[in-house]
């Protein structure tokens, strides 16, 4: 559900910012869904926050610790929720799930 936007406390987790009228937020988030579709069975939890319209105060609080003011953005943190790995604008799929991969790797979550 996209309201879910609690931070996993065990997992990592990645969170993509963006903006729905965007077209660098499209693309990229073609990318994210992608990868969810492939980490959807592993310990990786994703949240998806539209910085002009957050669907609640969870999501405002992601942005304001979280987000850096450029779009598309997005975040890879730790299981205890400190930054692993980010990145402004659009990143080839590939280049996220190498870091995903390692996120993962490190905290001993492999999928």
């Amino acid at each position: 559900a996209l309201e879910d936007v609690s931070l996993a406390k065990d997992r990592p987790t990645i969170i993509f910012f963006g903006a729905s009228g965007d077209l660098n937020t499209n693309r990229q988030a073609r990318r994210i869904v992608d990868l969810y579709k492939c980490y959807k069975n592993s310990p990786v939890k994703f949240i998806v926050i539209d910085v002009d319209k957050p669907v609640n105060s969870q999501a405002r609080e992601l942005i304001k610790n979280y987000y850096h003011g450029f779009i598309p953005f997005q975040i890879i943190l730790n299981k205890d929720n400190s930054k692993y790995w980010s990145q402004i604008g659009e990143v080839d799929q590939h280049l996220l799930q190498v870091q995903i991969d390692k996120a993962l790797q490190q905290q001993g979550a492999l999928r």
